[in-house]
């Protein structure tokens, strides 16, 4: 039997191979003919577990979505429009409080005011007096408490910081009628409101008759003074007159803003223009030259105009309070020359006259006298019937030798004849 052999470790069949390295294994794995050969590529074939829905399914289903989400695009841009109005609002409300409070009692260039009655006499004077803002808001019976003592002080804080109080009615009278019904001992009261009224109407720029508070606030405004007017009325002994009801009519025009004045301009420029036109033509029957003389009359149609601001009892007064027909006969007057260098404007392309000295005594025709004579070389060019009006203006409308009505009257017979 033969014995298994013992190798020696030094003997060469006893030697071991060591390990490839990963570099080597990979070049011997690539160089394999097997590896050579790839797999066959499987083509695709894609296989719908459902079919697809019709194509009228389709359709009503885009249709369904898109006006969701226009709905949804549509209440989103309200949402953003309203936020955007509420931000608006709020921050025009946290400016007017701004304003209120650097006003105080008036504007800087009116930091010195007083009240005065018909005799001239000083009823209340703001100088070196500045009114404090309220720690809280006032109630109406406050109010009401102060125009029965006359305190002064405290009705002028509510026309500085709480105007609207002012206009609101409580139980079934407003401030101003409360204070007219008392009597006359309480004139001095209701000329303080009335001045507080005609203030609030001077401060406001034109852009804030086009806003919504404001016209809210003027409409109360304009409430207040035509009650006013009525119960004055109603309660005016015969003969007797008062320059209260003037005031009420002063500021109810303002209280309109430009726009009463510019249409009722517009108005009665175009019947100017029409008198001068039909004036030209000579061609007319005879029977419509008398109608055409019944319409086309300025003064008429300015004072008829005028007029319509008044309320319903006072439109029936035709005489008897010489006040109010002096405040009308004044607008008319102001009318026709604000109406007939509208028409000068127009044609040779000038500012018109300015509206804040509207029925103010002779301002519009101090400013009528110096816009004339500062476009003098212009005026050459007008026109000669409406230059002859000018000058009929010129002449009658600023004779301060009559009054106010004889002025309106010498006016009436040249131009409505």
């Amino acid at each position: 039997m033969v014995e298994p052999t013992n190798y020696h470790p030094s003997s060469p069949s006893s030697i071991s191979v060591p390990p490839l390295s990963p570099r080597q294994s990979r070049n011997r794995n690539t160089s394999s003919p097997r590896n050579n050969v790839r797999s066959p590529k499987i083509q695709s074939s894609p296989i719908l577990l459902q079919p697809l829905p019709a194509t009228s399914s389709l359709n009503k289903e885009s249709i369904y979505a898109s006006e969701l989400e226009l709905d949804k695009q549509t209440k989103q841009l309200n949402r953003e429009k309203q936020l955007s109005e509420a931000l608006k609002d709020q921050l025009y409300s946290i400016e007017r409080e701004k304003i209120k409070i650097e006003q105080g009692t008036w504007s800087k260039n009116n930091s010195k005011f007083e009240y005065k009655d018909k005799d001239d006499k000083i009823i209340y004077s703001s100088e070196n007096s500045k009114t404090k803002p309220f720690n809280n808001p006032p109630q109406a019976f406050e109010l009401y408490k102060a125009i029965d003592d006359h305190n002064f002080e405290f009705i002028m804080r509510i026309r500085d910081y709480q105007f609207d109080t002012l206009l609101q009615k409580n139980g079934n009278e407003f401030p101003i009628l409360y204070a007219t019904r008392l009597g006359n001992q309480w004139r001095d009261v209701v000329i303080l409101l009335v001045g507080a009224l005609s203030r609030y109407v001077n401060h406001l720029e034109p852009e804030d008759f086009e806003k919504k508070e404001t016209l809210r606030t003027l409409k109360a405004l304009r409430a207040n003074l035509k009650l006013a007017i009525d119960h004055t009325l109603i309660n005016l002994p015969p003969g007797h007159s008062t320059n209260l009801l003037s005031s009420y009519l002063q500021v109810l025009i303002m209280s309109e803003g430009d726009s009463f004045l510019l249409k009722s301009m517009n108005e009665i420029s175009l019947i100017i223009r029409s008198k001068i036109n039909s004036s030209n033509s000579n061609s007319n029957s005879n029977s419509n030259s008398k109608l055409n003389s019944e319409i086309i009359k300025p003064v008429f149609q300015s004072e008829n105009i005028i007029r319509k601001f008044c309320t319903k009892e006072l439109r029936g007064i035709k005489e008897g309070i010489i006040d109010v027909e002096e405040y009308i006969s004044n607008a008319t007057l102001d009318l026709l020359i604000l109406s007939c260098w509208n028409l000068v404007s127009n044609q040779l392309n000038i500012e018109n006259l300015p509206t804040h000295t509207f029925a103010r005594d002779l301002r519009t025709y101090s400013l009528f006298i110096e816009a004339y004579e500062n476009n003098l070389t212009n005026l050459n060019k007008l026109n000669p019937k409406l230059k002859k009006i000018l000058n009929i203006l010129i002449d009658l409308a600023g004779d301060s030798k009559k009054s106010v009505k004889g002025r309106l009257e010498d006016v009436r017979n040249v131009l409505d004849t």
